[in-house]
């Protein structure tokens, strides 16, 4: 089979400014409602919010295939784009099952900065992560390869009852307005972001 990675860029008004890299998986098994879906939600809606405001950064937006085979749609993303890692301001990963009903949060950030700017843009949404991880921590799916190669990364993950299980799907696998309030905190944070110049 042939799979593709779906990538666009924001240009920013100043390219001299390290650029942001939003990115998520786009493939998975079964519908995935909530472990894939809720990551696009967000991957879109800060792509429409960056678009619509013209920001000072660059901004990259990658989603991956082959995310369940050994992420290879990130290693293919990677390959073809040297240095793009540690130039990045940051790399931000929206991780599975965010606004799953009842579930609880986790979010890790490689930085002081990053950890703070998170939980601002999550409070003016008043969004609480359940769970914030310690920095030096193991990131999980496509973060570890940022970290790995020594990039700086934030992502956030939620967990859910349907993980790579065929009852991920609509209407019960997601809150609909938790979902929403992830996409403004990160669209409006993101935004923040990429109008910082310091």
């Amino acid at each position: 089979a042939q799979a593709s990675n779906v990538t666009a860029m924001v240009a920013g008004s100043n390219p001299k400014l390290a650029p942001i890299v939003v990115m998520g998986p786009r493939s998975a098994w079964f519908q995935s409602v909530t472990e894939q879906g809720s990551r696009m939600v967000l991957w879109l809606e800060t792509m429409r919010k960056l678009a619509a405001a013209k920001p000072q950064r660059d901004c990259h937006f990658a989603a991956f295939s082959g995310h369940e085979i050994g992420a290879i749609g990130s290693d293919h993303y990677l390959a073809s784009r040297a240095g793009l890692v540690k130039e990045a301001l940051v790399w931000i990963f929206f991780g599975s099952d965010i606004g799953s009903p009842g579930q609880p949060t986790q979010l890790h950030a490689s930085n002081d900065m990053l950890e703070k700017w998170a939980l601002a843009s999550f409070k003016k949404q008043s969004l609480v992560p359940s769970k914030v991880l310690p920095q030096t921590g193991a990131a999980r799916g496509e973060a570890g390869v940022i970290q790995r190669q020594g990039g700086q990364f934030v992502t956030v993950a939620g967990d859910s009852d349907a993980y790579h299980n065929i009852n991920d799907r609509w209407p019960e696998a997601v809150d609909v307005g938790a979902l929403a309030h992830w996409a403004t905190a990160f669209a409006d944070g993101t935004l923040e972001l990429a109008n910082t110049v310091a």
